[in-house]
């Protein structure tokens, strides 16, 4: 895989298919699941894009690989999606 230098590491690792090995909730500037409003197409926990539509956001961080980078990591799901997760 050629790595994209415009991009961030994370964006590089996800495409190379490196694994989020760990989910940090309590970290500074984590917050739990939010009510707020998809303007834009935003992909769900689910795989699904929506968009125009109420959503729920939640914002972590993730190590990804053995421990090497760490950085902040967004989801969105539907209320159903967020009754579901096991998180």
């Amino acid at each position: 895989m050629k790595f994209d230098i415009n991009r961030s590491i994370g964006w590089n690792l996800d495409n190379a298919t490196v694994e989020i090995t760990q989910r940090i909730h309590n970290g500074a500037d984590c917050y739990p699941w939010r009510k707020t409003f998809a303007l834009w197409p935003v992909k769900t926990i689910g795989g699904r894009w929506i968009w125009l539509r109420p959503v729920y956001k939640q914002k972590f961080w993730v190590v990804w690989g053995n421990g090497f980078h760490m950085e902040p990591h967004v989801e969105y799901a539907e209320l159903f999606e967020v009754l579901a997760d096991e998180n």
